[in-house]
């Protein structure tokens, strides 16, 4: 599920099991152990074979805001158990009834502009999540940093879109860490791409280094070029390692303000540099130091102007 259509299930459904209407929790406070009282229930089920999973929908139809039910425990438990009492057309007449509900009982001006603000928030988490690979993040990255590089063809046109996207973004006032943190990644991962694509290949549906220092033939600059080449992989690297950080600290603001949930199951963003002259790998998570987030994004703007 993405970040746009939980916040839409959490906004409209007042925080509020949408069958007994027992007010529900996502703590925001516990980032590692947070504990989500409220439980985001499939309509549909999310498998063929699981609860009411007998459908033609897709799986990116089962696991939209329109199929889902904010509950509380007991009552995902229950409407599981018990198919027949708890048909499809009876949950979608319940989840109706309730935001309804909600919009003449609780709603009022600041409830919706607060709706309005983490929408256009998490817009733009799932953009980074999508175009950005995030979930991919430790495979991509091992070939990025590999001894001999290679970038998927789409990727840096996908990193591009992103870069825009947030360059465009309009942030709420109160979300100035996470406005902070996201640009921080935009930059570095749109660096990245860029630093790569300088004297890369496209080959198959690969970005491949050029090893321009070779030259075809005779070279009489080799050594010059040679050291060009391989400075140019440090920067391609460490900008992928510095994409990392930006990363991890993106996900360590979006979990704080918006969803405790947001990749915590998977953990930190990880890369995984090698294989090194006696084919070993090492794995690292980069983070930036709080005394560096605070300087961020301020240095990389002046940096490139």
């Amino acid at each position: 599920m993405n970040q746009k259509d939980i916040k839409l299930l959490w906004g409209r459904a007042g925080n509020r099991c949408s069958i007994c209407r027992v007010e529900l929790s996502q703590d925001k406070q516990a980032v590692t152990a947070s504990f989500t009282l409220g439980e985001q229930a499939h309509i549909v089920g999310e498998k063929d074979d699981a609860a009411r999973g007998k459908s033609p929908l897709s799986d990116e139809d089962r696991n939209s805001y329109h199929n889902m039910i904010l509950l509380c425990p007991n009552h995902h438990t229950e409407i599981d158990k018990n198919e027949t009492d708890w048909p499809i057309e009876r949950l979608h007449l319940g989840k109706s009834k309730h935001e309804l509900w909600v919009r003449e009982t609780l709603g009022d001006a600041s409830d919706t502009r607060l709706l309005a603000r983490q929408l256009a928030v998490t817009t733009i988490i799932d953009a980074a999540v999508e175009l950005c690979r995030l979930t991919d993040w430790k495979v991509w990255t091992s070939h990025a940093l590999s001894p001999d590089p290679n970038w998927a063809g789409d990727l840096p046109n996908r990193i591009f879109e992103f870069r825009q996207r947030v360059a465009a973004a309009i942030w709420p006032t109160d979300y100035d860490e996470l406005r902070r943190a996201t640009t921080t990644f935009a930059i570095l991962i749109h660096d990245a791409a860029r630093t790569f694509m300088e004297h890369s290949d496209y080959e198959e549906g690969t970005y491949r280094p050029h090893k321009f220092y070779k030259a075809g033939g005779f070279n009489p600059n080799y050594n010059r070029d040679l050291d060009a080449y391989e400075k140019w992989l440090d920067d391609c690297w460490r900008l992928v390692i510095d994409a990392t950080r930006a990363a991890n600290w993106f996900a360590d603001i979006v979990r704080r303000d918006i969803n405790p949930m947001f990749f915590a199951e998977h953990g930190k963003f990880v890369v995984l540099e090698g294989p090194f002259a006696d084919l070993s790998y090492h794995a690292s998570v980069p983070e930036f130091t709080d005394e560096r987030k605070k300087e961020l994004p301020d240095a990389l703007l002046k940096q490139a102007a």
